[in-house]
Parts: structure tokens; C-alpha cells; sequence
């Protein structure tokens, strides 16, 4: 039992670099794109409300990701700011705040071990919790993950972080191996007046359905 634990390690330990790559890239692209985003905003005319904005939905939307599978909806007042909700990568952002979400999606290697890689990294997660760098860490599977259709992932949220950003974040592997980082966030001061929006957007992700 413990040489086929060790096995696994070796394994993760040679995958590791690339799935470090995968991952924590994609976050702090994810953070970058938030942030020049922000910047890139132009100031509330006079007389209107720095919440709203033109462009801005004007209810809940589901948006539809036909070439891996899944769905999601974004609330009203939300805007569409870069990206295509049907490709590999998007960002929405609720105008005059720092509440945003954003996925990206990366096809891994044919031989990357996708099960052993959630594994580890959910351990690992919940080894952040006890250190309170994480609030929560929890297994999230969705969709038939054995068959053509689904994943297998794990989902944390963090506490407030020093680059000021607070998140939620789903990263899941399909029966391709692609790889799929789902982030929900806010800057840290905005974060408990953001956390439902937040999490009605994460829960509101369905593959296969």
C-alpha cells in the first residue's frame, strides 16, 4: 500500500510542473485580467449610478459552452468584458465594483493523471484550511466523470489574500484532460458583500446538463 502511495507522488511529482503551470498561471492571469479591467473602465457619467453601465445585462443570464459541455448564469447588472462565454476564456465583472468572474480552460498532456492530481492538490487544499489560508476546501464532481461528459475537481475558498483579492475557485479536469479553472472573486474588503453574488454564480455551473 505505501510503495503504491509513493508511486503516486513520484508520478504527481513528474506532472507537477506543468500542472503548477495550468494552475496557479491561470489564477494570477485571472487576477491580472480583473485588475486591467478595473482600470480600463471609464468614470460613471453625471447623474448616473457608478453601478450602472451600458451593456450591462438586463437579467439573468445562462450562457452555454457547447464545445465542453457546460452551462453557466450570470446575474443582472453584470457585464460581459472580455472573452466568449463559448470559447476557452472569459471575464464578467458587476460594473462600479470589484466583484468578477472568469473561467479558463487548458487541454493537459493525454497522460496526465487527472485523478491523482485531484487527490493530491484537495489534500493539500485542505491542509491550507488548517493554516487558515483557505476558509474551505471541498471535493466537487459534476456530470458523468467516467463517461464522455463530466469532471472531477475540487473547489476552495480563500480567505483574504495579500495581493487583495478573495476567491472562490473551482478547478476541475474532464475525460479529455482539459483543464477548467472557474474563479469567482472580489477585493478583500468587498468580499462578505459579494460572497452570495459569488457563490450563486459557482453553484449555477452545470456540465452535461
Amino acid at each position: 500500500m505505501r510503495n503504491g502511495f509513493v508511486a503516486v507522488l513520484v508520478t504527481l511529482a513528474l506532472c507537477v510542473p506543468s500542472a503548477a503551470q495550468a494552475q496557479w498561471g491561470l489564477l494570477q492571469q485571472g487576477v491580472d485580467a480583473v485588475t486591467g479591467a478595473r482600470k480600463g473602465a471609464a468614470p460613471a457619467a453625471p447623474g448616473v449610478s457608478p453601478g450602472a453601465s451600458a451593456g450591462a445585462l438586463a437579467r439573468d443570464t445562462t450562457y452555454q459552452n457547447p464545445a465542453r459541455n457546460f452551462s453557466f448564469t450570470v446575474p443582472a447588472g453584470w457585464k460581459l468584458e472580455n472573452g466568449d462565454p463559448a470559447s476557452e476564456s472569459v471575464l464578467f465583472m458587476k460594473p462600479g465594483s470589484s466583484w468578477s468572474f472568469q473561467f479558463h480552460i487548458e487541454q493537459m498532456v493525454p497522460s496526465f493523471p487527472r485523478k491523482s492530481s485531484v487527490e493530491a492538490s484537495l489534500k493539500q487544499a485542505k491542509e491550507m484550511v488548517t493554516i487558515k489560508k483557505y476558509q474551505e476546501a471541498r471535493r466537487r464532481d459534476d456530470g458523468d466523470a467516467k463517461g464522455k461528459c463530466g469532471v472531477i475537481g475540487w473547489e476552495i475558498t480563500e480567505a483574504p489574500q495579500k495581493n487583495d483579492y478573495q476567491r472562490i475557485i473551482w478547478q476541475a479536469y474532464d475525460g479529455q484532460n482539459f483543464y477548467f479553472n472557474f474563479m469567482a472573486a472580489s477585493e478583500n474588503k468587498d468580499f462578505e458583500a459579494a460572497r452570495a453574488s459569488l457563490r450563486q454564480i459557482m453553484d449555477s455551473i452545470r456540465f452535461c446538463r
